[in-house]
């Protein structure tokens, strides 16, 4: 055989080589059969809360789904925190996932100055629904809207006080950022929840609650001023939103999956897909609506640089707020 015709045979078996060569490595895929058994889904978060509601609400969905167990887990403490070091040192598998709201990575890195993991070691994987804020006076309050609220509180010397669920929660964050740009005076008063600041709220202790509207639905004695949003709620049409009205709102909770920093790339996918399959059922959006929650899919490619946004708006907005 010459060497020009052996040439442009080699040239010709070489392609065919490679396939042979990657077929194996191509059923081996961690993401082919995924998933293969229980899947746990850490919630950084007491039992019976709404990101706990909600996790659950997602946990039967995808079990019935992929027909493997997807089971929740609370490991709360520390704002979220610990449950997203357990993560960030979980196998990078596909087994090992939290449900939750972004604050742990976006919020927590700013407040506690020995964070036990970095954010480094953690991969936003979707988005699926947003934890939106509100401003509530009272019914009693001579507040009609936030405009005359807001022009109160610059008149008042010792300035407004308001309840929040938390140094460094949604509801702290959205009332400072409102504040900021208002050139408001408000005095906060953090609680451990929202539920004893409402009830602190329509008692009159406070001057306005920055809740979560979540957490507000089914309660009474009290009318919603704003929701602290780029856009209105849903839930709320008659509500216009603090961006609307010309003032500066932090980012609603941004709740989703997260999974340990190295996870396959075909395996997020996989876990993306699953995302936006459930987020798209009328039942989970039911689920979702009754809880007051936005159903929101973000898929793996966007939901990291909105992250990302939320992490630099609160880098420049919490030093500023002088929080210990």
């Amino acid at each position: 055989m010459s060497s020009r015709r052996l040439a442009l045979k080699t040239s010709f078996l070489l392609p065919l080589a490679w396939m042979l060569a990657a077929a194996p490595a191509a059923a081996q895929s961690p993401a082919a059969n995924y998933p293969e058994r229980q899947v746990e889904l850490i919630v950084p978060y007491a039992a019976g809360g709404g990101t706990d509601a909600m996790a659950r609400v997602f946990a039967t969905e995808a079990t019935r789904i992929t027909g493997r167990s997807w089971v929740v887990v609370n490991r709360d403490g520390g704002g979220g925190v610990v449950g997203f070091t357990n993560l960030a040192t979980a196998k990078p598998d596909g087994y090992t996932l939290a449900f939750s709201p972004s604050s742990p990575v976006t919020n927590a890195p700013f407040l506690n100055p020995s964070m036990p993991f970095k954010n480094e070691q953690i991969q936003p994987v979707c988005l699926v629904f947003e934890n939106v804020f509100a401003i509530s006076v009272r019914n009693e309050s001579p507040f009609k809207n936030l405009r005359e609220l807001v022009a109160a509180s610059k008149a008042d010397p010792k300035g407004l006080s308001y309840g929040h669920a938390g140094v460094g929660s949604a509801g702290h964050l959205g009332a400072a950022a409102l504040g900021k740009s208002a050139g408001a005076n408000f005095t906060e008063a953090p609680y451990r929840g929202d539920a004893p600041l409402i009830t602190d709220m329509v008692a009159g202790n406070l001057d306005f609650a920055a809740a979560a509207v979540s957490s507000l639905a089914g309660k009474s004695g009290f009318r919603i001023l704003a929701v602290m949003s780029d856009s209105r709620h849903p839930a709320l049409p008659d509500v216009p939103s603090t961006k609307e009205l010309g003032y500066a709102a932090a980012a609603p909770g941004l709740n989703g999956l997260w999974a340990p920093a190295g996870t396959p790339k075909d395996v997020v996918k996989k876990i993306d897909a699953l995302c936006k399959q459930v987020t798209a059922l009328p039942a989970f959006a039911q689920r979702a609506t009754g809880f007051m929650q936005v159903p929101r899919y973000m898929d793996s490619d966007e939901f990291p640089p909105r992250v990302a946004g939320v992490y630099k708006f609160n880098a420049e907005l919490i030093p500023s707020l002088k929080m210990k």
